[in-house]
């Protein structure tokens, strides 16, 4: 007999010797009845043989699912992935699948979408007009990424930062009123809460490994109507510095589709990890496939300073309000201007500033020799420094130039 285990029975063969004359009735139907057991022995078992090998065909193609879901994901390869660390609660976040090959961009898509959700703002705006004040409410809208199953959600700072009222909807079109828990306007960063539970977290991935050309896939929320959208990229640069909105950054480049309404939605790679969180686009008419996220791995210790405390920790703070001013150089009849710095309006009571010996009126020039010739060059400076830290500023102080060492304390947002 032959058969093949995919197709099932494909026949049987036999050669039969000549009947012999002197054979009883009896042994005749005894050999009949062997015969066909034998027969239908071999038959069933090459069907249960077939049921078998289906079976595990079929497992071998089993769509894939999320990690989060009771049984693990079938790889293309046949390995499982699955979380390697326990469901993500408030202050933690998932960290990696123990698959670390490559998805199609539909599995890709499938693992990644319910991580991602729309955020829509309302924001208050004040005009005058004729000397009256007017008060009007502004829409916008952006994307966000679950970090935890509780409710944590990273989005960009710029998407929520002073909204009056955030709303979250989920990809399976479940809203909620989510509360703005932290951000950090340094590296366009938010965490925003909601109340709900079982939620599917993103898995952080390893940003500092990425290549130039590496396929990308950014999911998010375009123009604050179109959530879940999924466009596919490469990586164009992987330490593109990039000012947005005034702030030097460093940023991970893409020509996947980008537009107003994406900031906040998450990037990821072909492993189905969160390589990027997408932030800023470049809107020229000569330009095109110029789009921009922050590396996760760039902001780890912020995203998990604003899920435990509320605003990121170790950062200087000096306990000072400036205004810019130019320093002018008088010749009897005219004048001109001088050295750019900033002054000191006001130091604030108990703070590093005081202790120092810094008064209102002085007038900043250096900071451990590197020139402060505005207010926004003044943070920059301090931004370098960590709290405890100590720098040398020089003022000037009724017209005589000085130096006084101040240790910087710890920035904490709400406080004076």
């Amino acid at each position: 007999m032959e058969y093949n285990g995919y197709n099932g029975y494909r026949g049987y063969n036999a050669s039969y010797e000549p009947k012999r004359k002197k054979q009883g009735v009896g042994a005749a139907v005894l050999i009949a009845c062997t015969a066909m057991a034998v027969v239908i022995g071999l038959f069933a078992g090459v069907l249960l043989m077939n049921s078998t090998i289906r079976k595990e065909r079929a497992a071998e193609v089993k769509p894939a699912v999320t990690a989060a879901a009771e049984e693990p994901a079938q790889m293309p390869s046949g390995e499982t992935a699955a979380a390697t660390s326990e469901p993500a609660q408030a202050g933690s976040v998932s960290t990696g699948f123990a698959y670390e090959g490559q998805y199609t961009r539909a599995q890709i898509v499938e693992l990644c979408a319910p991580s991602v959700v729309g955020i829509d703002a309302v924001f208050e705006t004040t005009v005058s007009y004729w000397g009256r004040p007017q008060t009007y409410e502004q829409q916008g809208s952006g994307s966000g990424v679950i970090l935890t199953a509780d409710g944590y959600i990273a989005t960009c700072a710029h998407v929520v930062d002073g909204a009056k009222s955030i709303t979250v909807t989920l990809n399976d079109d479940v809203s909620y009123p989510a509360t703005l828990v932290g951000s950090d306007a340094r590296n366009d960063l938010a965490i925003i809460k909601i109340e709900a539970t079982d939620l599917v977290p993103t898995v952080l991935g390893d940003s500092d490994m990425l290549t130039v050309g590496e396929d990308v896939i950014a999911i998010g929320n375009p123009l604050g109507e179109l959530r879940g959208t999924a466009t596919g990229g490469i990586i164009s640069a992987v330490k593109r510095s990039i000012t947005v909105e005034g702030t030097d950054m460093q940023l991970i480049q893409t020509d996947a589709a980008i537009s107003p309404g994406n900031s906040g939605g998450g990037l990821f790679n072909a492993s189905g990890k969160l390589i990027g969180i997408v932030n800023a686009k470049v809107s020229d008419s000569n330009a095109e496939g110029l789009g921009f996220a922050i590396p996760v791995n760039s902001v780890v210790k912020e995203i998990n300073d604003l899920l435990n405390f509320g605003y990121v920790t170790g950062r200087a703070y000096l306990g000072v309000y400036t205004q810019n001013v130019t320093l002018t150089n008088d010749f009897g009849f005219f004048s001109y201007g001088g050295t750019r710095c900033v002054q000191i309006t006001d130091v604030v009571k108990g703070g590093p500033a005081e202790a120092a010996g810094l008064k209102a009126g002085d007038l900043i020039l250096e900071i451990d020799g590197k020139t402060v010739s505005s207010n926004d060059v003044l943070s920059d400076l301090i931004a370098s420094y960590n709290a405890g830290d100590s720098a040398t500023l020089t003022v000037r102080r009724d017209g005589n130039r000085t130096e006084i060492r101040v240790t910087f304390g710890e920035y904490v947002p709400n406080e004076p």
